[in-house]
This record gives structure tokens, C-alpha cells and sequence, in this order.
């Protein structure tokens, strides 16, 4: 006995069929990797931006202590004139702060160039160094000084900042605080 041609053949995918589900899952796997490159691009920007607050936030603490301590200068810093707390100049980068601290130690704060990246720099004695790192590029840096006799100092630090690397991973902010300074008398 012979079996019939319709009991032999079996069931199979047409081209059809093969190419229709091929192209599925190229498009499923195409999204996939745009989702995964997506969250590594929104992780890198973040890391960078909690980078930039974390380096900014530093050099808010530094330089706050030193200008709510500041004393009124003497002949020992020539920078700053006579019987005044603090001394506002512009410089190539921006402005730059002179002071006399509670060490009595004669400060500068002032922008300064870093192989092509502006970083904030420190001067205290005759010693320098600088305060923020050379991941974060300082754009634009300006104080507000107000000082008058008898009463008591402050000064507005308005300041840019943006981290230097790749485009996905730029974050840029723009940041502003006042400081008082302790001493409502002279010092």
C-alpha cells in the first residue's frame, strides 16, 4: 500500500513568512539598542552634571570661609589698599579678588588658562594652586564687592561653568551666591 502525496509533505515557512519575521526582529533589535544607547547618553550627562555641582559646591566652601573671615588690609598686602577688605580687578579670563584672610595672608582668587582649559586658581603667600579641576571649564566668573565703612561686607560671585569632554556628556550651569562677611566693625 502507498501512502498518498498529501501524508508525506510536510508543513513548512514560506520566504514569505521567513523575511516578514527576519524584518521584525531587526526593527525590535534596532529600538533595543537605541533605548540602551539612550540611557548610557542620559548616565554620562548626569555623571557629568553631578560633577560639575560637586566641584562647584568645593570651591562655594573654600572661598566662602576665607571672604567671611577676611580682615581689613594693612601695608602687609600690597594689593589691596588701605583699611579695605577686598579688591575687585579684571583680567585677561575675567575678574579677579584680592584679600587679606584670618591668617593674615595676602589671597588672590582669579581665573587663569590651563592647556586651553579656564580653571580657578588660588593665590595665598606667594603659593598657588588651583581649586577646581581640569574637567570643568570656569566660562565666565564675576564678583560684586560692597564695602562701606562701618558696615558689614559682602560679596556676589556670579559664576559659569560647563565640564569639558565629549557632547554627551556636557553639562553646563550658571551659579550665583552672596557672601557676608563676619565682622560688622573693623578689624
Amino acid at each position: 500500500m502507498k501512502k498518498s502525496k498529501q501524508q508525506y509533505s510536510k508543513q513548512g515557512n514560506t520566504l514569505i513568512e521567513v523575511i516578514v519575521s527576519t524584518a521584525l526582529f531587526v526593527v525590535i533589535m534596532l529600538s533595543m539598542t537605541q533605548i540602551f544607547k539612550m540611557m548610557l547618553d542620559y548616565q554620562r550627562q548626569a555623571i557629568a552634571t553631578q560633577n560639575v555641582q560637586e566641584n562647584l559646591k568645593y570651591f562655594f566652601e573654600v572661598i566662602s570661609k576665607e571672604l567671611r573671615t577676611a580682615k581689613r588690609a594693612n601695608s602687609s598686602c600690597a594689593s589691596l589698599p588701605a583699611n579695605a577688605r577686598f579688591l575687585r580687578e579684571s583680567n585677561t579670563y575675567g575678574e579677579v579678588l584680592h584679600l587679606k584672610n584670618y591668617h593674615d595672608e595676602c589671597v588672590t582668587y582669579s581665573l587663569d588658562d590651563d592647556n586651553g582649559v579656564i580653571r580657578f586658581k588660588v593665590e595665598r603667600g606667594g603659593y598657588g594652586g588651583y581649586l577646581s579641576p581640569a574637567q570643568i571649564n570656569i566660562s565666565d566668573l564675576h564678583f560684586l564687592v560692597r564695602e562701606e565703612n562701618d558696615q558689614q561686607a559682602f560679596i556676589t560671585i556670579n559664576m559659569g561653568a560647563h565640564s569639558v569632554g565629549r557632547e554627551a556628556s556636557y553639562s553646563q550651569m550658571y551659579l550665583q551666591t552672596t557672601i557676608t562677611s563676619r565682622y560688622y566693625r573693623d578689624n
